[in-house]
């Protein structure tokens, strides 16, 4: 009887917790398919390949998105749709507005402006975060 090396039983290991049945293993290797069998049994393959696959759910599972970041993401999502909308009517109306007296331009840019400025502070954007700083919604830039 000759003697299979543990670098053998390594590979044997490794292609059944892929998910290959002991059987075919050995019919593949040639190696009588009672000597997989038992070593298989006796090292408890069956129940380190179930303890894998149940630690791969419970992570699987864990990456569900809790409640408070559904709530952000959408709110984060709101903005964004907020501030392209709000690119859009600065696009259609910046040539009426140009065409306008100087006292109808004002009056009607502190509308939109009020409006911009609740809608920011509703979805909790700001225009930047200090004095130095500016952040831009690169996303509205290519519309």
């Amino acid at each position: 009887m000759k003697r299979i090396p543990e670098s053998t039983w390594a590979e044997i290991r490794t292609a059944y917790a892929s998910g290959i049945s002991l059987r075919e293993i050995a019919r593949n290797m040639n190696i009588p398919e009672g000597t997989v069998l038992a070593r298989a049994k006796r090292e408890g393959w069956s129940r380190q390949r179930d303890n894998a696959k149940a630690l791969v759910k419970r992570e699987e599972a864990a990456k569900v998105v809790t409640p408070f970041e559904a709530a952000s993401a959408t709110m984060q999502q709101r903005g964004e749709r907020h501030l392209g909308r709000m690119a859009n009517i600065v696009e259609k109306t910046m040539p009426h507005v140009e065409a306008m007296e100087p006292g109808a331009i004002l009056d009607r840019v502190d509308d939109v402006e009020k409006l911009d400025k609740v809608a920011r502070r509703t979805f909790g954007i700001s225009d930047h975060d200090s004095p130095d700083q500016m952040l831009v919604n690169i996303a509205i830039l290519g519309q």
